[in-house]
């Protein structure tokens, strides 16, 4: 199975001038933990990535105000990616390489396409694993 199978193609996103209000506002409205930072609304190009983990240890922890710092001062701009055709298996491996629980999905231009997690990938083997099970004690 290929990343493109599993993947979220409506990425939310923020824009790197954005308010860290409005990100985090966006973040509890959508029960969501990150965003991808991209350069501008009209730009499908990621330049970062913003966790809700960003905004606790750099502003919360600082005491730092957050009307005044923007999405592109504090998110990570190392971006981990992947391609959509590549499989799960390298996937997960990249994920566990660097720690993370999430992949940020590009074309060949670098354009974001999706994200996947890996409660994504969980939620697929648990679901193929019940077929099995289902499969395994089906009486002919």
């Amino acid at each position: 199975m290929k990343v493109k199978e599993l993947m979220i193609k409506n990425v939310l996103t923020c824009a790197k001038d954005d308010s860290i209000i409005n990100v985090a506002k966006k973040m509890v409205d959508h029960n969501v933990g990150m965003l991808v930072v991209i350069e501008d609304n009209l730009s499908k190009k990621p330049i970062g990535v913003l966790s809700d983990r960003d905004i606790i240890s750099k502003i919360v922890v600082n005491k730092k105000d957050p009307s005044k710092i923007t999405a592109d001062q504090i998110s990570t701009k190392k971006i981990i990616s992947v391609t959509p055709e590549l499989f799960l298996d390298k996937a997960v491996e990249t994920m566990n390489k660097n720690k993370i629980k999430r992949l940020i999905v590009i074309d060949d231009l670098g354009n974001l396409v999706g994200i996947i997690s890996k409660a994504d990938i969980i939620k697929q083997f648990l679901e193929i694993r019940k077929q099995l099970v289902d499969l395994a004690t089906f009486e002919i």
